[in-house]
């Protein structure tokens, strides 16, 4: 139960962080990701023996987190979204970490889906919310 509070709100934060300031402040989002990544592997590093063993995938996390906060503002446009990418990304990365395991650029790809799928999910219930007034005004 810690591991998944610890995952979601590491990788949720890390995501909403990156994203408001890289949207906020007109910074380039490269830069914000990784000066972020740095300060959070920078702390598990000095004080990685302080941490009890949970605390090892909070650097992997917040790597993920960023790169869905490096988001175009042109596609997501709100920071919920941003929040539920980062919630659906936490999510695969508990699922996959196994299975990413030997692969490279598991992080960006989870991060990559999370995203994709939330834009995803907008879309489908835009569209469907309009065909269902088009079908009702067609109707009466």
């Amino acid at each position: 139960m810690i591991l998944l509070l610890l995952t979601i709100s590491v990788g949720t934060l890390s995501a909403f962080a990156t994203y408001l300031l890289h949207t906020r402040y007109s910074q380039n989002p490269v830069l914000i990701s990784s000066a972020l990544t740095f300060i959070v592997a920078g702390l598990y590093q000095l004080f990685a023996d302080d941490f009890p063993a949970i605390f090892h995938h909070v650097p992997y996390l917040c790597i993920g987190g960023t790169f869905i906060g490096m988001s175009s503002r042109k596609k997501i446009k709100q920071a919920k979204y941003i929040l539920l990418a980062g919630l659906i990304f936490s999510l695969i990365y508990l699922r996959s970490s196994a299975f990413f395991e030997g692969f490279g650029g598991a992080l960006g790809t989870s991060a990559c889906i999370s995203v994709l799928s939330v834009i995803s999910f907008r879309q489908f219930f835009k569209r469907t919310r309009y065909f269902a007034r088009r079908k009702l005004k067609r109707d009466m």
